[in-house]
């Protein structure tokens, strides 16, 4: 059965975004009203004896029209929020989405709710009575029985499907954005769940709109009287100068050191326009006559921050109504991994400024996304909702049949051989070391000269001592030479499996945060991390091991055991054979090992050159088992941390695949 297409709505309370999507697929589709962009205003004019506009076109509208059209006009926007409390905003917003229904029919544009599946976006903060208040206006407006999802979690959605994030980083937190052309919203969403979330309903980028309407005033005195006469002072405000701040605000995130400059229509050109100037004056806002005069109609409330001509620094306002919410217990609980900026004002350079430094004063330094249509972010994502959801689920089962092999035939391979190596690194340098420099000297010297056994053990169980403390630097420098890259192996290959599966594999913390770029593969940093430790383990078992085989019993162990005691019992033995015919055997066995008139031929019959090399031998392979048997524990332990670390991911994708 063929899964059926979405049509998903960001109901603002400035503007509204809709974007369809075919249900077996993830590629959604934002809707121009044909304002040259996704989305249209949230408002709706109604006119006595005339069907009611609605979008951009009832600002205009009311904005050119003349005072005695107006008194057969009313406007309402702003009306979001208060459905649920409200029985007049309840009818302004169904009327507003009826009549987008019945504009989008005139216009061909196919939205039929009637055939798709009906997803709307509410406020993370929304109860349960403003749900279930949205889905019955959507219902009464021609949408049918609609969906409602959190916005945060849309915006989460989008870029998931974009592998912007993991899903695990998905799960772990993510701190949403939403700062739109009407209020500012935060959201941490933890797997899947709104922790807590927070925002003002008046602070928006519709402010941003007036701090250019000022300008070309303050520019262009003279453009007050012909934009009254000609009634646009409204079209100016809410078209030509949020065309301005848009463009203004696109060129700042490019170069903060440029200067602005944009002509308005016939209204004259502003210019002049820096950062810094642009700081001064939204640090000291104070709405115009003309915004003033439009918030009364549609909002009063909106404005009581400004009341008695109080100016306002909007930057600290916006600063303050983050810092608000994070000062809360669920954000100090919870590890923000990401942070998604959405919205149409989150492109605004002091956005991702003041929420980078308010997160670092709090110790933490989480990797920040925006798209590049913040303002279409939340629609698009709830659009694909239903295909994601099936997608995981599908990935998920995979997944999980998958993982053995994958182990057995990548995983596993790759940490044998890289064991193998270490081992052999430190069995090569150990007999290079150990036995060349120090007792293949005492050997040859004890053939050239001779002497009792009993010295020789002496001198070797001296030398085994002696050598303890290079057995640790030895095993650090090989094990960290040779194992320093085993996490990276380990990243390409889960990079490369999970790539087979459509899912992106990051690392999110440390010296590879936000690698993107093949090559640079990176993978979560608490697997990582693990992979280290586990690196660590490893040094300390191999030097434990060697230590008590070549030092322990005060150097005696390697001489008691393995190679040396071989050949050292073999030059005994001969020494035995030659005294026993005048001592007999027992005396002989007493006296072997402290005998110093022992004849050199005998010793150099004991101690030739081939019995000499293959005691190196010996002794590189016993080293190289040792160092292997160190590593066996350590290898289940590593293989253990990469199935845990898949089955998380796992768990992540069947989280994201129920929001």
């Amino acid at each position: 059965m063929q899964a059926k297409a979405v049509l998903a709505v960001d109901f603002g309370t400035s503007n509204t975004y809709i974007s369809k999507c075919l249900g077996d697929q993830s590629n959604p589709v934002g809707i121009d009203f044909g304002v040259g962009r996704d989305g249209l205003a949230t408002a709706i004019l109604y006119r006595q004896d005339k069907d009611a506009i609605v979008g951009d076109m009832a600002l205009e509208e009311f904005g050119d029209a003349t005072e005695a059209e107006r008194q057969f006009y009313t406007i309402r926007t702003q009306f979001k929020p208060d459905i649920a409390h409200s029985e007049d905003a309840r009818g302004y917003a169904r009327d507003f989405l009826a009549d987008l229904l019945r504009d989008t029919s005139r216009q061909h544009i196919a939205l039929q709710p009637q055939s798709r599946q009906v997803i709307f976006g509410v406020p993370s903060e929304a109860d349960q009575t403003y749900r279930d208040t949205l889905k019955d206006i959507a219902k009464q407006a021609g949408y049918g029985d609609i969906q409602v999802v959190d916005e945060p979690k849309g915006a989460i959605y989008f870029h998931v499907q974009r592998k912007d994030i993991t899903p695990v980083e998905a799960m772990q937190g993510a701190l949403v954005v939403d700062f739109g052309g009407g209020t500012c919203d935060f959201a941490l969403v933890v797997r899947g769940e709104v922790k807590h979330s927070w925002g003002d309903m008046h602070l928006g980028g519709r402010l941003f709109d007036d701090v250019f309407y000022q300008w070309l005033i303050e520019q262009h005195p003279e453009s007050v009287d012909d934009m009254k006469a000609e009634q646009a002072e409204f079209f100016v405000l809410w078209f030509l100068c949020r065309q301005a701040k848009e463009k203004f605000s696109q060129a700042m995130a490019l170069d903060r050191s440029a200067t602005f400059r944009k002509a308005m229509g016939e209204f004259g050109r502003i210019s002049g326009i820096t950062w810094e100037t642009f700081l001064q004056h939204v640090r000291a806002y104070r709405p115009s006559e003309t915004f003033e005069r439009y918030m009364q109609e549609v909002n009063p409330h909106a404005l009581e921050k400004f009341s008695d001509n109080k100016r306002v620094d909007v930057l600290a306002w916006f600063r303050d109504s983050l810092r608000q919410g994070l000062q809360h217990e669920s954000i100090r609980e919870h590890a923000v991994s990401c942070i998604i900026l959405t919205g149409g004002s989150s492109s605004w350079p002091f956005v991702a400024d003041i929420v980078t430094e308010e997160m670092a004063a709090m110790g933490n330094n989480p990797r920040m996304i925006r798209s590049d249509k913040p303002y279409a972010t939340i629609s698009e994502g709830l659009s694909i909702i239903p295909s994601l959801q099936r997608h995981f689920s599908a990935v998920k089962e995979t997944l999980r049949q998958d993982t053995p092999n994958f182990i057995a035939d990548k995983i596993h391979p790759l940490i044998e051989r890289r064991m193998a190596e270490v081992s052999e690194r430190i069995a090569d340098e150990i007999a290079v070391t150990l036995f060349d420099h120090c007792i293949r000297p005492i050997l040859l010297n004890f053939r050239e000269k001779g002497g009792a056994a009993a010295s020789l053990k002496k001198r070797i169980a001296e030398q085994g001592v002696l050598f303890e403390p290079q057995i640790k630097a030895i095993v650090e420098r090989e094990v960290g030479r040779t194992l320093s890259a085993l996490p990276v192996d380990v990243s390409a290959l889960l990079a490369a499996w999970f790539n087979t599966h459509d899912l992106v594999f990051e690392r999110v913390g440390g010296a590879l945060k936000g690698a993107h770029t093949v090559g640079t593969v990176s993978m979560d940093i608490d697997v990582y991390d693990n992979i280290e430790t586990v690196i660590g383990m490893i040094s300390v078992g191999i030097i434990t091991g060697l230590v008590s085989m070549i030092s322990g019993g005060a150097g005696t162990a390697m001489i008691a055991h393995g190679p040396i005691g071989l050949i050292l019992g073999a030059v005994i033995g001969i020494v035995v054979g030659v005294l026993v015919v005048s001592v007999g055997l027992e005396e002989a066995k007493r006296r072997a090992e402290h005998w110093e008139g022992c004849p050199l031929w005998l010793i150099r019959k004991g101690l030739s050159e081939e019995k000499i090399g293959s005691v190196r031998e010996d002794i590189k392979q016993q080293v190289k088992e040792k160092a292997l048997e160190q590593t066996a524990q350590a290898k289940t332990q590593l293989e253990q941390q990469i199935e845990q670390y898949v089955d998380e991911e796992i768990e992540s994708l069947s989280a994201i695949s129920q929001v």
